[in-house]
């Protein structure tokens, strides 16, 4: 089919330009959606409202029910403000029925954006689905009633197909199954969850065309064949669709495939061909007008560079209508009569080229949305999506089945489990291979673009060059080579010019304060590539291991942490280094762990190092006057040493100078009362940064010391709103009161200065 035939290819290419220019330039006088909504204006965080709205989705989990509300009203103190979307989260676990209008009273709370390169951005997250604000509720009750019958018995029904998994197969693998057939993840083992997604293969857990087109395919050519009718079996298997849908939910690989589905089962009813590039199109048009910011997604960017992948390398591999002539000249037997290992051999071929083909498209995505590349993904995926069929037939067919039959059932739900040992097995192997994990950081948007011209200048020669060969010339191997060169170059320029590389930080020092909220986690990347993190714990967010600090080291490229120095045995200070060390798998491997000297550990640095030694982490110890070179930069512990009598804990804090030329700056852990005194005396030079003691507390950071370091900044790690006060206002003044820029995480995100040796510049995350 020629581009002049697709019309409404071309007309949905121009509107989704259109829609793009119109979301980026246009911003919040465009979209509804990144205007600051008026209850942001009208309420704080924390403030006690009562809300009126209607339930169109529910969730179950194990300490409350969510629920998602929309056409609502917030009201405090005689006031109100309409929004349209509300979650609200029920620890009473009401029992309501989608469509009931109900209203509640409870604590107000705004999503969190970032706080740090690379983190989970909740607001805009949200914000994607229209949804502002939510609501942890003290009391629910029904307001009305009535509810959508269709829908409410769908979703009991999918609880029941849920329990029956789970009952079935067993918590681990019923959680899977249901993840796949049923799009909850609220139950799924989160080891599997990581180990797939570190494996590339995490796209299976997602309801998209794979699992849709087993559903809606399957169900259209199996009604077809008993009806004998395309329109029979059409309008049926695209009835059975819509109701599989309802049950579990519209998302954006969801509604890709339906639309494909439905123009696939529409030509085959009105006996036109079906052209996937134009079903692709109009399906990412009415995504958009669905959802306009589902252009930022990863997963819309993913679930349709699959597809657009598959597609491109089909119409290159494609042979020619003489090349189609001249194969079958060579062999004229039908595809059916082909021995078995010809036919095995065929399909390899097509699978890894598809495969191919979609990395080809998605290698930028990846790389940007999860900063690593599991370079194990192409042949891996080559073992599951062929049994992805069997595996979705016998979680269905055997957990329907079991609810009647429950023998019969779970017979078949065992066979399925023991094809999701093959995927374990296959992980795990993999994940052992060295350098099965290629840890790359987030890449410029620069190299985004160059990637994507070399892959077009590649598809133009590569095209080129068939074109020569349809008009009787010869192809030579050289010039498929050679049509290679521009889009493994741009490939190189992506993999191994990002912040993995320090390509970006030649010659400079890269010193990162984390918002980790109430707790401490510095990052350190010398000029010569070493990677370095001082403390690494939080007392008010979860896993600040595996959300905060992991995913920023991955965004900035680091794999490996060469060292990570813990400065005292506080939970607030080590707790997400013990993540670190219990996920060496999966997440960034720790070289080496330091720590002051024996003398000042607790228990909670014992338990520490026996739990690095444990997974095969070699412990250092640190004592005064020790130094560590990397580079120009230098690392130098002030305190304390083996001599010092100090009790363990705030006071006996790891003390480390961090030189690089004329830049000079000061770690001090938790350091106060006769540890800042000590430490004071031992101060032999000015400082240009410090890293205040205690988040900020009152009883460090006294005037003296502050007079003796005389840093002109000053970077305070405290979280928002936290319930000690920090940093206190004294600590703020006497700080002021020496001229000097205070830098909080609390309000600024992340804080990360950039220094050469000579001069310094220090760059806030957030506005």
């Amino acid at each position: 089919m020629t581009l002049k035939e697709r019309r409404l290819f071309i007309f949905c290419s121009l509107f989704l330009l259109a829609a793009f220019l119109a979301v980026h330039l246009g911003g919040d006088r465009f979209l509804e959606e990144l205007r600051k909504p008026p209850v942001q204006a009208a309420f704080r965080e924390d403030d006690t409202v009562l809300v009126e709205g209607q339930v169109w989705k529910q969730e179950e989990r194990a300490e409350y029910h969510v629920f998602y509300l929309r056409d609502n009203s917030i009201t405090k103190s005689g006031r109100t403000v309409e929004e349209a979307g509300i979650i609200l989260y029920d620890p009473e676990k009401t029992d309501l029925r989608t469509g009931n209008i109900l209203r509640a009273s409870g604590q107000l709370f705004f999503f969190d954006e970032a706080r740090n390169p690379g983190n989970f951005d909740q607001q805009f997250y949200y914000q994607r689905q229209n949804i502002h604000v939510g609501l942890w509720a003290q009391s629910v009750e029904v307001k009305d009633d009535s509810f959508w019958h269709l829908r409410d018995t769908l979703e009991r029904f999918r609880g029941e197909w849920r329990k029956a998994l789970l009952e079935a197969a067993g918590e681990k693998d019923g959680g899977i199954l249901a993840a796949m057939i049923l799009g909850d993840r609220q139950g799924m083992d989160p080891e599997t969850k990581e180990l797939y997604q570190v494996n590339g293969i995490a796209h299976i857990l997602s309801i998209s065309g794979l699992h849709l087109s087993f559903i809606g395919i399957g169900s259209y050519q199996l009604l077809r064949r008993r009806t004998g009718s395309y329109l029979a079996g059409g309008l049926l298997g695209i009835g059975f669709l819509l109701l599989y849908i309802l049950m579990i939910g519209t998302g954006v690989a969801v509604l890709r495939s339906l639309v494909m589905f439905l123009l696939r089962v529409g030509a085959d009813m009105a006996g036109r061909a079906y052209d996937m590039i134009t079903a692709l199109a109009a399906a990412a048009a009415v995504v958009i007008l669905w959802q306009p910011l589902a252009f930022y997604d990863g997963g819309f960017q993913m679930s349709f560079g699959a597809i657009l992948g598959m597609w491109i390398l089909g119409e290159l591999m494609r042979p020619s209508g003489k090349e189609r002539q001249a194969g079958r000249g060579k062999d004229r037997r039908p595809e059916k009569e082909k021995s078995l290992p010809v036919r095995a051999k065929k399909g390899l071929v097509q699978a890894l080229q598809s495969s191919l083909g979609v990395q080809m498209i998605l290698l930028p995505v990846t790389l940007y949305h999860y900063f690593e590349f599991p370079l194990c993904s192409v042949f891996l995926n080559l073992l599951v999506i062929p049994l992805m069929s069997a595996l979705l037939f016998l979680g269905m067919t055997g957990s329907l089945m079991y609810m009647a039959v429950e023998p019969a059932g779970q017979a078949l739900v065992w066979m399925g489990s023991r094809i999701l040992d093959i995927y374990e097995v296959s992980c795990l192997a993999a994940l052992s291979l060295p350098g099965s994990r290629l840890v790359t950081g987030q890449p410029d948007m620069g190299a985004v673009w160059f990637y994507y011209l070399t892959l077009g200048i590649t598809i133009v020669l590569w095209v080129l060059a068939k074109k020569k060969k349809r008009a009787g010339g010869r192809e030579s191997p050289a010039e498929r080579r050679r049509a290679l060169v521009p889009v493994f170059a741009g490939a190189a320029v992506l993999l191994f010019a990002g912040p993995a590389s320090g390509l970006g930080s030649l010659g400079q020092v890269e010193i990162t304060m984390l918002d980790v909220g109430q707790g401490d986690s510095s990052f350190i990347r010398a000029d010569d590539g070493t990677a370095i993190l001082v403390d690494g714990g939080s007392s008010d967010t979860d896993q600040a291991g595996r959300y905060r600090v992991e995913p920023f080291l991955k965004a900035e490229g680091v794999g490996v942490l060469d060292y990570v120095f813990v400065t005292h045995g506080d939970s607030d200070h080590m707790n997400a280094v013990e993540e670190l060390l219990d996920r060496q798998e999966t997440g960034v491997k720790v070289s080496c762990l330091v720590l002051p000297v024996p003398g000042v550990w607790d228990e909670e640095l014992k338990a520490l190092a026996g739990k690095a030694k444990s997974r095969g982490v070699p412990v250092a110890v640190m004592d005064r006057g020790g130094t560590l070179s990397c580079g120009s930069l230098t690392v130098t512990c002030l305190q304390p040493g083996e001599e010092d009598e100090m009790e363990p804990g705030n006071g006996a804090s790891l003390v480390l100078d961090i030189s690089c030329g004329d830049f000079d700056m000061l770690l001090t852990g938790d350091v106060e009362g006769e540890g800042e005194e000590a430490l004071e005396q031992r101060l032999k030079k000015t400082y240009d940064v410090l890293k205040t003691a205690h988040h900020g507390s009152r009883n460090s950071t006294s005037e003296s010391f502050l007079q003796k370091a005389s840093p002109s900044a000053a970077l305070i790690s405290a979280g928002r709103d936290n319930r000690y006060g920090h940093p206190h206002q004294e600590t703020l003044d006497r700080l002021r009161r020496e001229r000097c820029s205070v830098y909080q995480t609390a309000q600024s995100g992340s804080v990360t200065i950039v220094t050469d040796g000579r001069t310094m510049r220090i760059r806030r995350f957030l506005p």
